[in-house]
């Protein structure tokens, strides 16, 4: 396998100055015929093109066959003149296509999807993002198996062929580069409606989906229309289409993609109603359909040079759909979300053995870049710039980019440099996010002069060098990180702080930029002790090392102005009391809890100043994967161990209190799909959680499952029977036949029904996940399947982890099976190796044995390259 280099970049040899795609498609074949014109950039014989699982049928140049050879990888065409037109014509088995990149079938739709390098499998081509150009797309299909044919940009005719066939032409009058070219061809169902931009011009839009599943495509319609005027109206980012069309399938390696006016999304997130989708899956829709629609600007207008840049699209865009969320409910609350999911998908990442820059240096697999670093931690570099220079200076800076790299393919640097040179910042320094791997570790010591009210704060950073920067002899330097701060007092208010190194961004936050590996500050006119309020709205991701003790992390959950530190502190306690309570169970001893801890849960429980989403994650114990991240050593036997205890103490203080939220919100409101009561769900649902611990509860659990209107309470209430160890065990049993004879029709309640198994925390989900891969209606060749399966259970750290069982040659011999069909699936599953190397003597070797295993097998590059790196780890 060939490894790729960013330091290799070489700009490409060739322009295509335009394209004209024609496809015939049939039942059993298609037939891809393209006419290019070149035009040499630099003085080079031959023409290489990219192309994978095609087979060519015919090749003319200037009407003449060339000399040429038919290589592993492509085709290369020898001697070719310095501008010349080439014709070729391939034939495709889009039925037989299990990897899903190029042109494929699901359930008799024509689809493709060319992101990252899946249009080598379209046809032969410069497949490379620097190679922009225009698109005329020319569609015949039979017209009732595919009534619909559908491409980027304008129909600009639509015609009948005779025999039963019909034809449609499309036009994009925007260069774009091959990732982003889509067609779609098939029989669908379809809502429209409209959208006036801020000129006046009248957008049609349209959401595809199977027949009798359109009308579920309501809310993704409502969430694309505020998304258009929210681009708007923030950063001034208009549509610039007649039309933007959705289409909705079942059968998707990722997401969504945003292929230029032709969004292709999987089902789970496009369609939904109350009965089907939780009140998560409307938030999750309205967000990806944001992302999508903002990548028409921010990856399409202007897109990437190269591959290693992928978070200037991904990363930018992530923090617009997050910024769009926070506008449409509490900017709080998404916030806590967002860096909650953050710490336990990114920071893991940054802590195994496939940590990675945000702009990497090499890889064997494009595909793999798509990561949470790449996405999530690209977004918080760019969070960061906007908290330096506040949202009014970002805007001018997002204004600038868009002004100057319109209809180019750019990097990194072009996108930093347009927001730090109108606002007068010198990011030398702060570009070290995207060449450094790791999650850094500031380190807080304070002092307070009561004599000379003075205050001091001591600074250090840490960031320890990865796997793959040892093996390459990197060493790290500091990171330019900007810390949101505080100081309270003993009322909870603010302090004014008079500091020559805090500065004010134009929002007013006080800010301190740290860039050394140690700073000192001391604030002045200080009258009392003060409690710190560090890192306010997570405004670095960082690990925060404060040895704060928990009168002080009481008073900032009950105090602090800022919402994020609030929750943060609850975080903080509950780390602390579960870390105790892991060392205990690992040497075997009791398991105590300190009062105070179940007393400050009560505390939260019965507070009437919260609101009841912030209230809920108040409530919520941090997740394993980022409790994983804090020990040394994960041993899941004591984890389980201490996190029960924990929770049994919280469900005991809290009883009737918790009882009382229960009783208050469930059965209001049931339809509503407004913030307030999806936060007024998401807090009765937590409570029931804790009651669900205690035996005389079963029934009110069971009563929930089975009288549920709407899927939110379903599926809260059967993911808790799964985790169930009451007197009646048959109730879990119960529950599973009666989840699925009521949804084995509804192939994304299905598919829920399946997570919901493999992620429970119980002694039987190895037994169960075992039989689900066995079930009938599981298929490795649906990603949403293997997804909700097989990655589930990786990443079900106590159940996967279970010494009791071999999970490990369970999930080697999987990834075999699944790398067979569909490698970008496969390379997902192989993460659930990641943590190999803090398991406990026995099962790390167990684990070592079976990547060992997997490594010597010809796996693809995808695979491979995820499994070579865990086992390099040290």
């Amino acid at each position: 396998m060939k490894k790729v280099f960013l330091k290799d970049y070489q700009s490409p040899d060739f322009e295509i100055e335009k394209v004209q795609l024609f496809f015939d498609l049939h039942a059993e074949s298609a037939f891809v015929t393209a006419q290019m014109q070149f035009k040499k950039i630099k003085p080079v014989a031959d023409l290489f093109l990219d192309g994978e699982e095609l087979k060519l049928v015919s090749i003319e140049l200037d009407g003449k066959t060339p000399s040429y050879d038919e290589v592993e990888k492509g085709l290369i065409i020898k001697n070719v003149p310095d501008s010349f037109s080439l014709k070729t014509k391939v034939e495709l088995k889009p039925q037989l296509n299990t990897a899903l990149e190029g042109l494929y079938k699901s359930n008799g739709l024509f689809v493709t999807q060319c992101e990252a390098q899946g249009f080598r499998r379209v046809t032969y081509f410069m497949d490379r993002p620097d190679v922009m150009t225009n698109y005329e797309v020319t569609i015949e299909a039979d017209k009732a198996q595919c009534p619909w044919l559908l491409s980027n940009g304008d129909c600009v005719s639509r015609k009948d062929l005779g025999n039963g066939r019909h034809q449609a032409v499309w036009k994009d009058p925007f260069k774009k580069p091959c990732y982003l070219f889509a067609l779609v061809a098939g029989d669908m169902g379809v809502i429209k409606d409209t959208f006036t931009t801020s000129s006046g011009k009248k957008v049609s839009l349209e959401i595809y989906a199977p027949h009798g599943k359109q009308e579920r495509c309501g809310h993704a319609m409502e969430s694309l229309k505020k998304s258009m005027k929210w681009d708007e109206e923030r950063f001034g980012r208009e549509y610039d289409l007649a039309t933007y069309m959705i289409v909705s399938i079942d059968d998707f390696n990722a997401g969504a993609m945003e292929n230029k006016g032709l969004n292709v999304f999987n089902s789970r997130l496009v369609l939904a109603d109350p009965q089907t989708a939780t009140d998560a899956d409307y938030d999750a829709i309205e967000s990806v359909i944001a992302h999508e629609y903002f990548h028409n600007w921010t990856g399409n207008r202007v897109t990437l040079r190269d591959w290693f840049h992928l978070s200037l699209k991904e990363g930018l865009t992530v923090f617009r759909d997050q910024e769009f969320s926070m506008d449409q409910s509490s900017r709080a609350m998404v916030r806590i979300d967002n860096v909650d999911g953050l710490r336990n998908w990114q920071f893991s990442e940054d802590a195994g053995p496939n940590a990675h820059p945000i702009r990497p240096a090499s890889c064997f697999a494009v595909d793999n870049f798509f990561t949470s670093t790449i996405y999530e931690k690209g977004s918080e570099v760019i969070r960061m710039m906007q908290t330096m220079v506040g949202r009014p200076g970002f805007r001018k800076g997002m204004d600038l980019y868009f002004e100057r790299h319109d209809g180019q393919a750019v990097i990194i640097e072009d996108f930093a440099k347009a927001i730090a040179e109108p606002n007068h910042q010198d990011w030398s320094q702060f570009k070290l996010w995207y060449s450094q791997a790791g999650t850094p570790t500031v380190t807080v010591l304070e002092d307070y002069s009561p004599a000379t009210k003075t205050y001091t704060l001591e600074l250090s950073q840490d960031c320890p060098q990865t796997s793959q920067e040892k093996a390459e002899g990197i060493t790290k330097q500091p990171f330019h990180i900007p810390l949101v701060v505080g100081l309270l007092g003993k009322d909870g208010k603010d302090l004014p702080l008079k500091n020559s190194n805090v500065a004010k961004n134009t929002e007013g936050q006080d800010l301190i930029h740290l860039k050394k590996s140690h700073e000192k500050l001391v604030f002045e006119n200080i009258p009392e002790r003060p409690v710190l309020s560090l890192n306010r709205q997570f405004s670095a991701p960082i690990h925060l090392k404060w040895n704060a003790d928990l009168s002080t992390l009481l008073f900032l959950m009950q105090n602090d102005s800022d919402a994020f530190n609030r929750w943060e502190s609850s975080q903080k306690i509950y780390i602390n009391t579960l870390r105790d309570l892991i060392h205990k169970a690992r040497d075997h001893k009791s398991l105590p809890v300190d009062a105070a801890v179940p007393t400050a849960f009560l505390t939260v429980v019965t507070s009437r100043n919260l609101d009841s989403d912030l209230k809920a994650k108040l409530m919520s114990l941090p997740q394993t994967d980022y409790l994983s991240q804090l020990e040394p050593v994960f041993d899941a036997v004591a984890f389980k161990a201490a996190q029960d205890t924990l929770l049994h103490s919280f469900s005991t203080k809290a009883t009737d209190a918790l009882l009382d939220i229960y009783k208050t919100y469930h059965g209001k409101n049931e339809q509503s799909r407004s913030a307030i009561e999806f936060g007024h769900r998401r807090l009765k649902n937590k409570a029931l959680s804790y009651l669900s611990l205690q035996p005389q509860f079963e029934d009110l659990v069971w009563n929930q499952f089975s009288t549920a209107k709407i899927m939110t309470d379903q599926q809260a209430a059967f993911g808790l029977l799964l985790e169930s160890n009451t007197p009646q065990p048959s109730r879990r049993d119960q529950a599973i036949q009666e989840f699925y004879t009521r949804w084995k029709s509804e192939f994304l309640v299905l598919t829920k029904w399946f997570a919901l198994q493999a992620s429970a925390d119980h002694e039987k989900t190895f037994e169960t996940v075992v039989g689900l891969t066995e079930h009938p209606d599981f298929n490795l060749k649906t990603p949403t399947l293997v997804y909700s399966v097989i990655s589930r259970f990786g990443e079900n750290l106590l159940s996967f982890h279970n010494p009791k069982h071999d999970t490990y040659t369970f999930l080697a011999d999987k990834i075999l099976e699944v790398d067979k069909l569909n490698p970008q699936v496969a390379a997902r599953c192989a993460s659930g190796f990641d943590m190999w190397i803090k398991l406990p003597t026995g099962q790390k070797e167990k684990a070592h044995a079976q990547i060992e295993r997997l490594v010597r097998t010809g796996l693809s590059s995808n695979t491979h390259e995820i499994l070579s790196k865990a086992l390099q780890a040290t």
